[in-house]
């Protein structure tokens, strides 16, 4: 499990970067954010003791509010999801299929399931993210969590396919 640590800790300012100087940048309209960085806490082993990965989402989140000049938006995001993860996991996941330090990738639980659990997380993320940034709740605002949901999907999934070839 030490190595997931590392192996995760090297990706966040990867990862953190990617996200501040490119995914921030590209705005596809008004509506649509895309958060890359989510992927972390998603692909995380099930195993993962629940200290490191609230620290791990906290730090994320941390990060990214850092370089983005918001208010802990996203470390409140990342927190949730980290908190909601093994609810989500056990509804979503067969547990069967995975050991304890495999890492919840599209290629090891399958596409249905991925997909489920990482769109869960993905909206809860977005929806949380952006009511406390607009601190209200309206049709626009429900547009934006859907679209932002759907293109951050998008981009997990190009970047699972891509993972899988190694």
């Amino acid at each position: 499990m030490s190595s997931h640590f590392i192996k995760y800790l090297g990706l966040l300012p990867i990862y953190v970067l990617l996200q501040v100087l490119v995914l921030n940048e590209v705005l596809f309209s008004a509506y649509i954010n895309p958060f890359l960085y989510v992927l972390l806490i998603i692909s995380l082993p099930l195993k993962t003791p629940k200290w490191f990965l609230l620290i791990y989402a906290f730090l994320l989140g941390f990060a990214i509010d850092l370089f983005s000049g918001s208010l802990g938006f996203h470390s409140t995001a990342t927190v949730l999801i980290a908190f909601v993860k093994p609810l989500f996991s056990k509804i979503t996941i067969p547990h069967n299929i995975l050991g304890d330090s495999d890492e919840i990738t599209l290629k090891k639980v399958g596409t249905k399931s991925y997909i489920t659990f990482s769109i869960l997380l993905i909206i809860i993320h977005h929806s949380c993210l952006f009511i406390t940034e607009h601190l209200s709740i309206n049709f626009s605002l429900f547009g934006k969590v859907l679209a932002s949901s759907i293109v951050t999907l998008i981009i997990v999934l190009i970047t699972q396919l891509f993972q899988q070839d190694k």
